[in-house]
């Protein structure tokens, strides 16, 4: 960010946007088919790669074919050669989404793990920095973006060496598009509702403001989004072998929201508070006004992915169509809002998206309570530690910053602060004294980490003093 201006990563989130539009029919849901389909065969495995990588050859050619006609959008000819090129990654993405799948199926995240951070790194912190520090502008996004999907291709090809030869025997494609098909027009909706805002503030502030925006989001988004990422690839094809024992998948449901919300919360609020030196620090001065667009990003990004965790109990459960009517009312609930609050520019629309979450959150919880026959009290039972946590971590980073700002402390002395605080802090409340909810599902997971004790010494005291505390 503090080599190119900001006007580049507004083009690149325009092109984005496009771009994503395509992506969920371009694979029309296989990846998520052959996850939650209880039994595959080679055939099926076949028709997955047959299917992604010939869906990915048309949708780069009407990409490019349609690309002049973004221009409409965002009144702006110069995010059309960007489209362009970056709609190549439908090609590269149809490669590895059969591989891939076929990892997070087998439940191989070690290997998951090590090709998402190695494409990533190599992509943008090898080919990216190297063309932005060489002047390319905003070519330096595309081709990072590129190179990501290129390495993530040949890295998940040689972790599962699967059937690459083509099948055309439409029986095999069926099966996996009556579930996918419809994961996909879910996905569309999806898709819709996380990038309306984009749309929005593309075509009516510009690309600038577009810009800010989209780097604030990024700030809170992306750690929050790698990890409840990571995690809901472990959740769905765990969910899926579970899918009819219902107290099985309730317990599961109710663990896993303890454990993510006692952790992004607390991260949230604590980017929150320290939003001013997070953006002077990593972006620069130039970037100031993300300042107060990121504090409220900072709400809305937890609700959002706590969210996240109901839909994966959809898919896992093919209860598809209450989710399906749940993403279309979203969508026209956004529209109204951002209808409303754009006037106030982008802090409006950050604001929005907070109201439009929250209320999609409650809608998610009403579902869950009916799919999964659990209540209320128990589902806010598991978001109790993370608000608790939430609160302290918060609120002891605010008075740590207050005190440092009388004093006159620099920017990077207050951040270093706020980091050690925040993150001692939420260590003790995690691990030293955590609420009770979060210390029985803490040692749940640690009960079926037991067999990592004879690795090292050091973690087997660890779990075993836990478990006795």
């Amino acid at each position: 960010a503090r080599l190119l201006e900001p006007r580049a990563f507004g083009l690149v989130a325009m092109a984005g946007v496009v771009l994503r539009f395509g992506s969920y029919f371009a694979q029309m849901g296989v990846a998520q088919a052959l996850i939650q389909k209880k039994d595959i065969s080679n055939e099926d495995i076949r028709a997955a790669f047959t299917s992604t990588l010939i869906l990915g050859l048309l949708f780069f050619a009407l990409a490019w074919a349609i690309a002049p006609f973004a221009i409409y959008i965002f009144d702006n000819s110069e995010v059309i050669p960007v489209i362009r090129v970056m709609a190549f990654s439908f090609v590269l993405t149809g490669l590895s989404t059969t591989a891939l799948s076929l990892l997070r199926r087998n439940l191989e995240f070690r290997s998951l793990a090590i090709i998402e951070i190695s494409s990533y790194a190599l992509g943008y912190g090898g080919v990216g920095v190297s063309l932005a520090y060489s002047g390319f502008g905003v070519w330096s996004l595309v081709v990072a973006a590129l190179s990501q999907s290129a390495l993530s291709a040949i890295l998940s090809y040689l972790f599962s060496r699967h059937a690459v030869s083509f099948i055309f025997f439409w029986k095999y494609y069926k099966q996996l598009y009556s579930f996918g098909s419809r994961v996909s027009i879910i996905s569309f909706f999806e898709f819709i509702g996380s990038n309306l805002d984009t749309l929005a503030i593309g075509h009516f502030l510009g690309a600038n403001l577009l810009g800010i925006y989209n780097r604030a989001f990024m700030l809170v988004n992306l750690p929050i989004y790698y990890l409840t990422t990571s995690f809901s690839r472990v959740l769905f094809p765990s969910f899926s072998r579970i899918q009819l024992e219902i107290q099985r998948l309730k317990k599961a449901y109710l663990s896993a929201i303890t454990l993510i919300a006692a952790l992004i919360i607390p991260v949230c609020i604590g980017i929150m508070v320290a939003s001013r030196e997070i953006v002077l620090l990593i972006l620069g001065e130039k970037w100031s006004a993300a300042i107060p667009v990121l504090q409220i990003l900072a709400i809305a990004v937890p609700i959002s992915m706590l969210s996240h965790f109901g839909g994966i109990v959809c898919d896992a459960t093919a209860n598809l169509n209450s989710k399906f009517i749940m993403q279309v009312t979203y969508v026209i609930l956004l529209v109204i809002l951002f209808f409303f609050f754009r006037r106030f520019g982008l802090t409006g629309f950050a604001t929005a998206i907070v109201v439009g979450e929250l209320l999609r959150n409650s809608a998610y919880l009403y579902l869950m309570k009916r799919v999964l026959k659990t209540s209320y009290k128990e589902m806010f039972s598991a978001y109790q530690p993370g608000l608790i946590n939430g609160f302290i971590v918060g609120g002891t980073i605010f008075l740590a910053s207050l005190f440092l700002h009388r004093a006159g402390s620099p920017v990077w002395l207050i951040f270093s602060a706020q980091l050690s605080v925040g993150f001692l802090l939420l260590v003790f409340l995690t691990f030293i004294k955590p609420h009770q909810t979060l210390k029985r599902e803490i040692k749940a997971v640690l009960l079926n980490l037991s067999f990592l004790k004879e690795r090292s010494l050091y973690l087997c005291k660890f779990i075993s003093w836990y478990q006795e505390s």
